[in-house]
């Protein structure tokens, strides 16, 4: 026997002359069983891997996630102003003006005012009851090292754009650095 699927002799009558040696090739249902058996597993190998990775985002998840991220910075930045622009109009109209709206910030949800870190998880949730209403879960880290869980409560606008309609804080089972 010669290599994988090889061997020496004559069958069917065909042969091929290599320095002499007759060299025929002759596939068996063995050695299909296996090249079939390396295909699967080649398969199963990429669709494993293919599962630890996120599905893709909606459109509207990165909408979300960035607006989310823009007035975090907004009060990191203290440009108080534009964290008080990406809130929903009834929360606006709910506080007459930005400092008013910070005040209220600074005292009920001081992890995201002072968030140094914050990240997604995982997609938005839709809410029950209104279509144009999503949850979106984030993990803040404030500038003490602790950890928190906000949800915060966004809405679609006429104009199709997304606004912070509400956000609660809630404890984390993370550990605190």
């Amino acid at each position: 026997r010669i290599g994988f699927g090889y061997h020496l002799g004559e069958v069917y009558g065909q042969n091929r002359r290599c320095g002499g040696t007759a060299i025929i090739m002759h596939w068996r249902a063995s050695d299909f069983a296996v090249i079939g058996l390396l295909a699967l597993l080649a398969a199963g190998t990429a669709l494993l891997q293919n599962a630890d990775r996120p599905a893709p985002l909606a459109q509207y998840d990165l909408e979300i996630r960035h607006v989310i991220t823009q007035q975090i910075k907004a009060f990191r930045d203290r440009r108080h102003l534009a964290a008080f622009g990406l809130a929903a109009p009834q929360l606006q109209d709910q506080f007459s003006t930005a400092d008013d709206f910070i005040a209220m910030v600074q005292t009920h949800y001081r992890p995201v005012y002072r968030a140094q870190n914050h990240d997604f998880l995982g997609p938005a949730k839709a809410a029950a009851a209104h279509r144009e209403m999503r949850i979106q879960r984030v993990f803040i880290t404030d500038d003490r090292g602790t950890a928190h869980q906000a949800r915060y409560i966004m809405q679609k606008q006429p104009d199709g754009s997304w606004k912070i309609a509400g956000c609660y804080l809630l404890g984390s089972p993370q550990l605190e650095i």
